[in-house]
């Protein structure tokens, strides 16, 4: 019997690890806490007091372990902003072989609480060197990093909330716009090596792959998940920190522009997400989704209608209108009407139609724009990419993640009413940089930013996102290469 402890306690301690995001550090993280539910086993009350509680929450943790990793700021930051309906598409979207691991781990661990004790003659010494094997497994580096990635989002929520209530303090030299009308769409979750216009052999984006624009080949996003991505793009911010008083919206707001902020992303309660506390300084907000159980499946197509009637509104001089979609967020059948492929590999058929569904999104506003007669421009970009962890060919699992270049990589494209020509810009420029970018667009200059364009935008070999909870360089990043179609 007790060589069928050896196993079980051998398996709950491999599962543990892989499904709290450290299967890279089995040998040292797996290894030890094997010897430490081992040893720790001999006292009934260790068991329970000690090992249970943590090992509950890390088999809790198991799906989003084993599909996203470690805990870090971005998974915390989705765990705190998601709505009932996104909490279960999520657990519908879970693979078979997950579930089936889960359950494993589940039976394991109640085996292991019930049933396992390892007796040994010195007692303390045991104990003593179960706790010192504990504090080197992969559950005290969970503990760890959950930890210290609450704090970090629970400061950046703090500083986002505070905000609110604070005055930006740009300082205005200049304040000359090109256009009567800047249009800013946020993207989700697109990458753009799934782009057409970015030499997808599919046409993904058929009106972007044309249309006169100029599309940045080359943009990189701050971070892999739009809670921690965003505030770092839309406002001032130097990697981990950061500064939301100083935003797009108080920037324009300073600009003398109307400030309009339309949302097919929800907000829990009173703009306490990390993107609905920018859009709090708009003079004008719409949110079509309010985060509770009664939040429903708003198709981003529900945003024209708005958007039109913020067009029409007159007003003397420049407007922003930001329309931030749910774009290619997860899952992504959910988010169209019509899966237009009707590939083999479901997962990549409908996050190719929502990439279609926002290229015609897209086309519609332009054509709207142009109707007006006025002068425009209009921004996109992307919040973040995805990377694919389906080891089965043919057969796409697309997800959010941090170790992958695919994750940062995204488009950023201008379209304007005096730009004629489709032009393709490569240079490696970081979404850190989009706060100057932007107050270029609007004509803007500062006391507190340099106001460049991608074109002035020097070339920057030396990229960092925040990979986690820390700074890493681009270019360390494992490549995820685009998938081959299975028809």
């Amino acid at each position: 019997m007790k060589y069928l402890d050896v196993v079980i306690t051998l398996l709950l301690s491999i599962l543990l690890t892989i499904g709290v995001g450290y299967e890279n550090r089995m040998m040292i993280a797996g290894g030890c806490l094997f010897l430490a539910l081992i040893f720790l086993s001999s006292k009934w009350w260790l068991k329970w007091l000690f090992i249970f509680p943590t090992g509950l929450v890390a088999v809790l943790y198991f799906y989003s372990g084993y599909i996203y990793g470690q805990p870090n700021i971005g998974i915390v930051a989705s765990l705190f902003e998601t709505n009932k309906r996104e909490t279960i598409e999520f657990l519908l979207a879970i693979p078979r072989n997950v579930q089936i691991l889960n359950a494993i781990l589940f039976v394991a661990f109640s085996y292991y609480l019930i049933r396992v004790k390892f007796v040994f003659k010195w007692h303390k010494t045991v104990c003593l060197f179960g706790f010192f094997c504990f504090c080197f497994s992969s559950l005290n580096l969970f503990i760890y990093h959950s930890y210290t990635s609450i704090n970090h989002y629970v400061a950046q929520m703090n500083t986002l909330k505070n905000s609110i209530h604070q005055s930006a303090n740009w300082h205005i030299l200049k304040n000359k716009p090109r256009y009567k009308t800047y249009v800013l769409i946020i993207g989700e979750s697109m990458r753009k090596d799934y782009m057409s216009s970015y030499g997808y052999p599919i046409n993904s984006t058929p009106f972007l792959t044309t249309t006169p624009g100029i599309l940045v080949n080359g943009y990189l996003s701050t971070a892999s998940h739009t809670a921690v991505s965003l505030p770092r793009t839309l406002a001032i911010s130097h990697g981990l920190d950061l500064h939301p008083a100083n935003n797009i919206i108080t920037l324009a707001n300073v600009a003398k522009m109307k400030t309009i902020w339309l949302s097919n992303q929800g907000f829990i309660g009173q703009y306490d997400t990390a993107v609905s506390a920018i859009a709090v300084h708009a003079s004008e907000r719409k949110f079509l989704k309010k985060g509770n159980f009664l939040t429903n499946n708003t198709s981003d197509y529900a945003l024209l209608p708005l958007f039109k009637q913020a067009l029409a509104q007159p007003y003397n001089g420049s407007k922003l209108i930001v329309l931030h979609i749910m774009g290619s967020h997860e899952n992504f059948c959910d988010r169209i009407k019509k899966d237009i492929y009707n590939f083999k590999d479901k997962d990549l058929s409908c996050y190719l139609s929502t990439y279609n569904q926002t290229d015609t999104i897209i086309k519609t506003i332009v054509n709207d724009l142009k109707a007006t007669q006025d002068s425009y421009s209009l921004m996109y970009f992307s919040d973040h990419g995805l990377n694919n962890v389906s080891t089965i060919k043919g057969k796409t699992q697309l997800v959010h993640g941090d170790l992958y270049k695919q994750d940062y990589e995204v488009p950023l494209i201008e379209i304007a009413s005096d730009i004629h020509q489709h032009t393709m810009l490569n240079k490696q420029i970081s979404a850190f940089d989009f706060m100057s970018i932007f107050s270029n667009w609007i004509g803007v200059k500062t006391a507190q930013l340099p106001s460049l364009n991608v074109y002035q935008l020097p070339q920057n070999k030396k990229i960092q996102v925040l990979s986690g909870n820390q700074m890493v360089l681009f270019k360390s990043l494992k490549n995820d290469p685009d998938e081959i179609i299975h028809r």
